[in-house]
């Protein structure tokens, strides 16, 4: 079926008599990427209204909303579904019509998108759409029916705890439609929403800080976002904070049964417990379903609600007691939410037993066991997956595989890959275990119930083709495979132009980081010590694997015709080569130390030469890096500052109302460091900004190199543990200059910059002149003991056993005295 030929229409769009707003916003969508395909404009028109015309006919709808998808009803096959619980898209071509339905009313809207993409190659990128054009668009007849594999295909909405949080509703609108081109059907809120709390501790006669207009603001943000989800059929899910109460809240319900509790901001801070409500005390029924209602008062309809038990936490209580919590925390949540919504659905947030307190609770005998059978049957296991290598030891699985959390494969069942805690934004994510992952949670001999996939974002830290590997997953893992993926990625990322030169090139890609081979994190966003804990040191010869397939794709990108001014290429190019910096700075970096430990063996000469010789290519390197990085100009922290500038928002990851006063100020710790407010979190956010490398990440390296270099002849009378010390203490020194003063205010970000492709070129003949690859292997220091994560799973077989803090006494006295 012809639909535009030589850039003119040749066909029009029939929408039904009865159409939805949801068919018509799909007839909008196919009209708009056919007009960017290929410049032809196709008319919309609707059944009643149709008049014999020339050309074919573009039907969407289902046999419910439009009688002519009505009469290819059998063809479709779509009646003996669960039209409400499993999306299913239908295509039908036949002469001069083609039909695009689906088994509900969202599934129509999906059925444009997945024409799009799967006919016409359109992309749907989080760095924007990819389009190639194509005058002559057509559809050969047949008939396409592909049902999800799972009923709930999920994404936690609006990143977590960063700038993001400012977004306006119709940038919330913007990332909902994002998600639904990608057929994702379930999106998480994951917003403080402190208008919310206040209400719900107001309905119970607690006295709070008033509602501000920053709250209302935030308030209609949101709601304007959860009517659009509605809209385009996404079930929306809220994420309660059921449990963590107030002193105000105690005096009001002092015979309520508490437990004290505090999320883990520092771990050497004396504890500030506040009080939390057991969960099989009668008030806890009634705050959950206080909550639930005062969301669909103010938010509108909702039936999906997550929440976690306390983690991460200094807890008020004994172990025992805490088992007990954790227990009878889902059947209590659960019982709660349907005392107001009957047909409510209740998502366990399984981050509360991934970074359990203490960490023995979910291995003990038998407690995992009892935790399965005593779930409701709409309560769903959420698994919060880390996708990296975290430790020398294992990859972290999904909890299921590990034997102490077998009974998990009983539960119903999520999977919700987590691209990187803290958001580090290197470039990794084995393709292989994660396409195993979701075929297995589809087969109910390995899950009984695999009910979802989806991913999380954090810190906005993704990878753009391992997100667009878990929107395929999420879909239908049985039809995805390393090697169609990457195929299908060359021509949807790159275009029909580019694709076949860009397929060994993605190979490549895969090999270097979407692999089993570990990509390293940014050493220069660290702090970085002699011997102390740290995150994961890649192995110099697996780093060296690393940079040689990065290497191998930008050469064959870069050898491309016209692969330069393809934006797409340089975006990628311009992660590739983050990357391939990264993996350079951390080996010369390692060499480096292993010089100055080493110090006391070699001639004073040799040593002085080698340590420079190391010292100049991590300058060199950063050097380059900012170059590069100075020309994109969403990389700038005063981009962000000026686009979300005096918006309200309450992303506050500490657990505490933000009050901004100085947005950059904000920036500079909440928004790209936590070095002021989160202590034991310093560089959790880690992200490559200019002003960040300018007047934070290149001075503490360069503080470290200063103080290394002043002990080289030291005769290695400095012990690694006091070098450490003192390294720490340079570091906090640039840490508090660049929270006091910030960084130079300018208008670089508005300037013109170089499109990606090209600065990339110009970095790669840069990084070509360098000896990059000499002297990085051997004698280098010795590995630092290493920790899988601030918030591993314990279970695993890491280094890692640190119990969090405890405390017994009570812990409100001296609050409740002062009041």
């Amino acid at each position: 079926m012809q639909i535009t030929q030589n850039g003119k229409a040749v066909s029009r769009i029939v929408l039904g008599r009865r159409a939805t707003w949801l068919e018509t916003h799909a007839a909008d969508q196919l009209k708009r990427y056919v007009r960017q395909l290929s410049g032809a404009c196709l008319l919309i028109t609707y059944e009643q209204d149709a008049y014999p015309a020339p050309g074919g006919a573009i039907l969407i709808g289902r046999p419910g909303t439009h009688d002519g998808v009505g009469r290819y009803a059998g063809a479709l096959g779509l009646e003996s579904q669960d039209a409400q619980e499993r999306d299913a898209v239908a295509i039908l071509a036949r002469g001069d019509e083609l039909v695009l339905s689906g088994s509900n009313d969202r599934s129509v809207y999906y059925s444009v998108f997945h024409l799009l993409q799967t006919h016409f190659h359109v992309g749907f990128y989080f760095d924007g759409d990819t389009v190639d054009p194509q005058p002559d668009l057509a559809v050969e007849d047949g008939l396409w029916v592909e049902r999800s594999a799972f009923r709930f295909r999920h994404t936690v909405g609006q990143w977590v705890y960063n700038f993001a949080a400012f977004l306006n509703a119709r940038e919330r609108r913007e990332e909902l439609e994002f998600f639904a081109r990608n057929k994702i059907n379930s999106y998480r809120f994951y917003t403080w929403n402190s208008y919310l709390r206040k209400r719900v501790f107001q309905k119970m006669g607690v006295p709070t800080e008033p509602i501000t207009d920053g709250d209302l603001e935030r308030m209609r943000v949101l709601r304007d976002t959860a009517a659009y989800a509605r809209r385009l059929g996404l079930e929306t899910m809220v994420y309660l904070l059921p449990q963590e109460t107030s002193l105000a809240f105690r005096q009001v319900y002092p015979n309520a049964r508490y437990f004290g509790c505090e999320w883990v901001k520092d771990d050497a801070a004396a504890p500030d417990i506040v009080p939390y409500l057991y969960p099989d005390d009668p008030l806890y029924h009634r705050l959950i379903r206080t909550t639930v209602e005062t969301w669909i008062e103010t938010y509108g309809p909702c039936r999906h609600f997550s929440a976690a038990p306390p983690s991460e936490h200094h807890i008020a209580t004994d172990i025992e007691d805490f088992i007990n919590i954790n227990l009878l925390f889902a059947k209590h949540t659960y019982e709660g939410i349907r005392e107001a919504v009957p047909d409510a659905r209740f998502f366990f947030d399984g981050w509360g037993v991934r970074a359990n307190t203490p960490p023995s609770i979910w291995t003990m005998p038998g407690v995992m066991e009892r935790f399965v059978d005593a779930l409701p049957p709409e309560v769903y296991f959420l698994d919060l997956w880390p996708n990296r290598k975290e430790s020398v030891y294992t990859f972290r699985e999904p909890m299921y595989r590990d034997p102490q959390y077998g009974p998990l494969r009983r539960a119903r069942y999520i999977l919700e890959p987590i691209n990187e805690f803290g958001g580090d934004d290197h470039m990794h994510g084995c393709f292989e275990r994660h396409i195993q992952a979701a075929q297995e949670l589809a087969d109910p001999a390995v899950v009984e119930h695999g009910e979802g996939f989806g991913n999380a974002t954090e810190l906005c830290g993704f990878s753009l083709h391992f997100f667009d590997l878990l929107f395929a997953l999420a879909w239908n893992p049985r039809q995805v495979d390393v090697e169609s993926f990457l195929a299908d990625t060359a021509l949807r990322r790159y275009g029909a132009a580019l694709a076949q030169g860009a397929l060994p090139a993605l190979r490549s890609l895969h090999s270097a980081v979407y692999s089993h081979s570990d990509s390293s994190h940014a050493r220069y966003q660290k702090r970085c010590y002699l011997t102390r804990t740290q995150r994961r040191l890649v192995p110099a010869a697996e780093s060296l694997e690393v940079a040689q397939g990065l290497r191998d794709y930008v050469n064959a990108m870069l050898d491309l015709p016209g692969a330069a001014e393809n934006r797409a290429v340089g975006r990628d190019l311009f992660d590739a080569l983050r990357q391939y910096i990264t993996e350079f700075f951390n080996l010369h970096l390692q060499r480096l130390f292993g010089v100055f430990l080493s110090r006391a063996q070699g001639e004073p000469a040799a040593v002085h030469e080698a340590f420079e010789r190391h010292a100049a290519l991590l300058e060199s390197l950063l050097d380059c890096l900012e170059e590069l990085v100075a020309e994109d100009e969403n990389s700038y922290l005063e981009t962000v500052v000026r686009r979300y500038q005096g918006r309200a928002g309450d992303p506050d990851v500490s657990g505490a109302d933000s009050k901004i006063t100085d947005f950059r100020a904000w920036m500079r710790d909440l928004g790209s460091t936590f070095a002021a407010t989160i202590p034991n979190l310093v560089d959790y956010p880690s992200r490559d900004y200019v002003e960040l490398i300018r007047g934070y990440d290149r001075p503490r390296v360069e503080a470290c190199v200063s103080l290394l270099r002043g002990l080289l002849d030291d005769g290695g009378a400095e012990a690694p543990g006091k070098v450490d010390d003192r390294l720490e203490d340079a570091y906090r020194q640039v840490e508090r200059r660049w929270i006091e003063q910030g960084y130079p205010v300018t208008d670089d970000c508005l300037c013109a910059h170089l499109p990606l492709g090209q600065a990339a070129r110009r970095a790669w003949e840069r990084l070509k002149t360098l000896p990059l690859g000499e002297d990085v292997t051997g004698g280098e220091a010795p590995a630092a003991s290493e920790r899988a994560d601030v918030f591993a799973s314990y279970s695993e077989d890491t280094d890692l056993r640190q119990e969090r803090s405890w405390t017994t006494e009570n812990p409100f006295a001296t609050k409740e005295a002062q009041a």
